[in-house]
Parts: C-alpha cells; sequence; structure tokens
C-alpha cells in the first residue's frame, strides 16, 4: 500500500515566501525520489506574512509533493503570549484538517519545531494511526528561552513546554535534529534516548545554479550576511573594524536588516572601513558573498550553543567558496570537517581583528583553496539530494523494525 510523508511545520515556507526552507527543500526531494509528500505549514510567520483568503491553501508542487498552507493570525518577530496564541490557533486548524483526511498506519508523519504544540498533534496522530512518528528538533526549545533570560524556570510557560517537549521525544519512533550534540540535551532532561537521535544538518539545493560573476576589488573584503541583532553579535565584527581601522587594505561590508542596524549606522559608518547595505532577495545574497574575500558570523557565548548549531549561513557561506572564520563557544562541527575557515573565542574583538588580519596577508591561492574545500564539503555531503536519501533510509528502518 502506498504510504505518505506527512512533514508539518508552522513555520515552513516556500519560495514564493521570500525563500524555500528545511521542510520545503526536504519534501521536494522526498518527492523526487517517488514518496508522496505533503507539506503543512502556515502562513503566518512572522514578519513575512502570505496573504491567503481561504482556510487551507493547497498546491500541488508536482505530482507527488503537495504544499498546504493553514490561514492563521499575523504575528511579530519575538517571543509573546500573541505568538503562543498563533500556535493553538494553527493546532485548531491542523486538527481540522486531519480530520478530513484519511491517513493509513504506513504513512509517516514529521512534526518539525517550531512551534513545539505540534509535538501534540503528531502524538495523537501516531496513536489514532498507530503511524511512524518523527520528531524534529531544529531548536531547543524551551531551553532557548532560559539561556536567552526571556522567561525562567519557574515561568509556568516553560514548565508547560517542557512537558510538551520530552512527551513528544518520549512517544518518537526517530529524534531527528540539526544540533550534532543533541544527545547531550536529552541526557539533562533525564531521557535516554541516544538510540532514537539522527544527526541531520542544513543543507544546499543543488538545483539552484550560481550564475554570478565575481568584481574583484583591490581591498580585502569582510563579508556579513543576515539579521542586523543582538543575538546575531553584529556588534563584534564592528568592533573588530574600528580596532582595524588604520588599515587601509581591510574594509568591512554588512548586508541585512534588524533592529540594531540603524543604531550601529549611527556610531560606526564614521570609520570609512565599514559599509552598511540594505537586505536584498535570498537569491541575490550570494553575489553579495562571492564578492568577499572572507566571511564572518559571531555569536554570543550562551549556553545552549553547547548541544551544536548548523545555521543556513553557514550553507550560503560555504557555496560562496570563501573561508569562514566563526566567533563561537558552543559545539563545534562543520567548517572544522570541511576545513573551510576556524572557530575563535567569541567575545574577543582583539582575537578577532588578529585572525582577519591574518588571513589578509593569505595570497589569493591560498584563500582560494581554503574557500574550496568548503564548496566541495557542502557538494558531497549537504545536498538536498544526499540528505533526504539518508533521511529517507532512517525512516525505513525505523518502519521495518517497529
Amino acid at each position: 500500500m502506498e504510504k505518505s510523508i506527512f512533514y508539518i511545520s508552522k513555520y515552513a515556507k516556500s519560495p514564493e515566501q521570500g525563500g524555500a526552507t528545511r521542510q520545503y527543500l526536504y519534501s521536494k526531494y522526498f518527492a523526487k525520489n517517488n514518496n508522496k509528500t505533503i507539506l503543512i505549514s502556515s502562513n503566518s510567520c512572522g514578519g513575512q506574512d502570505l496573504k491567503i483568503t481561504k482556510a487551507y491553501q493547497k498546491k500541488e508542487v508536482n505530482k507527488n509533493f503537495t504544499h498546504v498552507i493553514i490561514k492563521g493570525r499575523p504575528i511579530n518577530l519575538g517571543f509573546s503570549l500573541k505568538r503562543i496564541i498563533s500556535w493553538l490557533f494553527f493546532e485548531f486548524r491542523l486538527y481540522k484538517y486531519f480530520k478530513n483526511n484519511t491517513l493509513k498506519k504506513e504513512d509517516i508523519v514529521i512534526v518539525s519545531s517550531l512551534s513545539l504544540l505540534t509535538f501534540f498533534t503528531g502524538v495523537y496522530l501516531k496513536k489514532k494511526y498507530e503511524m511512524t512518528l518523527v520528531v524534529e528538533v531544529r531548536d531547543i526549545w524551551p531551553q532557548v528561552l532560559v539561556d536567552f533570560k526571556t522567561i525562567s524556570k519557574r515561568n509556568l510557560i516553560y514548565i508547560l513546554l517542557s512537558k510538551i517537549e520530552k512527551i513528544g521525544y518520549k512517544k518518537a519512533d526517530l529524534i531527528v535534529g540539526t544540533m550534532k550534540n543533541l544527545p547531550l540535551h536529552l541526557d539533562k532532561i533525564n531521557l535516554k534516548l541516544k538510540d532514537k537521535f539522527v544527526y541531520m544538518p542544513m543543507g544546499f539545493d543543488s538545483d539552484v545554479v550560481n550564475t554570478h560573476k565575481i568584481d574583484k576589488s583591490e581591498k580585502f573584503i569582510v563579508g556579513y550576511a543576515g539579521t542586523i541583532g543582538k543575538a546575531n553579535k553584529v556588534d563584534l565584527i564592528l568592533e573588530a573594524a574600528k580596532l582595524l581601522k588604520n588599515n587601509k587594505k581591510i574594509e568591512f561590508r554588512l548586508l541585512g536588516d534588524g533592529p540594531l542596524k540603524e543604531e550601529f549606522k549611527n556610531v560606526y559608518e564614521k570609520f570609512d572601513n565599514i559599509f552598511f547595505y540594505d537586505k536584498v532577495m535570498k537569491k541575490d545574497v550570494i553575489k553579495f558573498l562571492i564578492n568577499c574575500d572572507v566571511l564572518v558570523n559571531p555569536w554570543e557565548d550562551k549556553p545552549i550553543y553547547r548541544f551544536g548549531i548548523s545555521p543556513n549561513k553557514w550553507i550560503d557561506y560555504m557555496q560562496a567558496g570563501k573561508p569562514i572564520i566563526i566567533p563561537y563557544n558552543g559545539y563545534r562541527n562543520i567548517i572544522d570537517e570541511a576545513e573551510c575557515g576556524e572557530f575563535i573565542e567569541t567575545n574577543n574583538p582583539e582575537l578577532f581583528a588578529e585572525t582577519i588580519l591574518k588571513y589578509s596577508e593569505k595570497t589569493e591561492i591560498e584563500l582560494h583553496m581554503i574557500g574550496t574545500k568548503g564548496k566541495e564539503y557542502l557538494l558531497s555531503n549537504l545536498t538536498y539530494d544526499i540528505l533526504a536519501k539518508k533521511y529517507l533510509k532512517h525512516m525505513a528502518n525505523v518502519q521495518v523494525n517497529s
């Protein structure tokens, strides 16, 4: 009997919504491997909401891939009570959707955080239809709220979300994490579920072809592309740039928008080695990146990072084929494995500046060799075509052994 894969994530996006997310791309390649795939998301994603008129918008992407978008209430970026209410609204409509659609024991349901409330829906579907349940974790909630001091462990929201998190892990047939060291978190919350865990990092859509050409500058360009906010630690880049202001060879370019952009511009644009650029479409980010000599991505020093991270930014940087410098105190992988740059201690602008200076003194051939390692690693290990086949194999093994 033909099985279907139901991939549920409130925040999944299609290319038309500003750039395809992980869930959309996995769905695309599940379908390419002859699996009937139904991706279910919300039009309410925070910041870039898609306007739809019906309760459910259904799009047949191809013969094996259907994208169902559930109409939700608009929300703002950041954690708030309004966001939790939007989670509840999504689950209510999700329940109504499955009430009108028949599932089979052979089917697979993947529930991808965030929202954590979708774990409940996954558990309900598993119990009702005896289908395989995959819990996918991209951010460790609610622990991330505590580590970023949004709420305390005594907060009722934290207590409730923690219970939901544990129920999801316990009932899952397979736990998929984008952070390689997630088993440490499972141990920390007293769940001995390491055997259920598989690591599936963020990936690269090899169907996207880069046709941009490099316009070589006489300067050594240090580039950053992303949100300009507190959590992104952009101030560390700017402080390193200030320390290198007398080096006329090195120039810093920052692409993107964010809550701190205007404040930073007011403070740092007076330095003639710092330049801010407005946000561009996802497909055009690569043009900015390939015209840099080295790419940077600083992180705050937070306990949550000891479990690892797998940001889309690293994929974009590796695709550009440039050396990468990452101030970061957490669990390290991908960049080290690819040997396409280095991690350094975060919150140390002097060390950051010294490291950038070290790279600026390398030859073009040396820089090219380092950056090429990242691109080759990406194409050999992290395309969604490759990752989707691994994902499907893990799910098939679970079904065989259950």
